[in-house]
């Protein structure tokens, strides 16, 4: 199996440009993973030069997203799609800026059948910048377009992690 960092991301998340806003899995285990984002001018979720509160969370879902991804690429036949459920106890010390480079990291705290609690958190070098509870949903069973050819256009903007 190659390294996360290796696979490229849009094989490992179900959504498409210009919404895919990790450029790489960094680490995958179990139940934790990491992930980086650079946000350069024009990207998806800049307000200004500052990245907007929702684009952070993104990351961190679609961190969870990619994850998940990875574990059904290693595992033919186990793909999952995965839907973000919900958002608790999350805040934001500062608003990062275009070019700042983001480390995501998540944890799968617990899960109740199909739904996951994942504590997650957005560095900017040793300063968390965001973190908070993310809530989701795994439709088991579900094929996703982990690992294969996009099929949908790039107009489509699924909004699942």
């Amino acid at each position: 199996m190659p390294a996360p960092q290796n696979i490229p991301v849009n094989e490992l998340l179900p959504h498409r440009p210009p919404v895919i806003l990790i450029d790489a899995l960094l680490e995958a285990s179990e139940t934790r993973g990491a992930a980086a984002k650079t946000f350069r001018g024009g990207d998806y979720g800049l307000c200004g030069d500052l990245v907007c509160e929702p684009a952070l969370i993104e990351c961190a879902a679609q961190t969870v997203a990619a994850l998940f991804g990875y574990q059904a690429f290693s595992k033919p036949g186990t793909s999952a799609l995965g839907f973000l459920a919900g958002v608790s106890s999350f805040s934001f010390s500062r608003r990062p800026s275009a070019g700042e480079p983001l480390r995501i990291e998540v944890e799968v705290a617990r899960n109740l059948g199909p739904l996951f609690m994942v504590n997650a958190r957005v560095l900017s070098g040793a300063e968390q910048v965001a973190g908070g509870e993310l809530k989701l949903y795994l439709q088991e069973g579900k094929q996703g377009t982990y690992g294969q050819p996009d099929k949908r256009t790039e107009t489509t903007h699924n909004h699942q992690p």
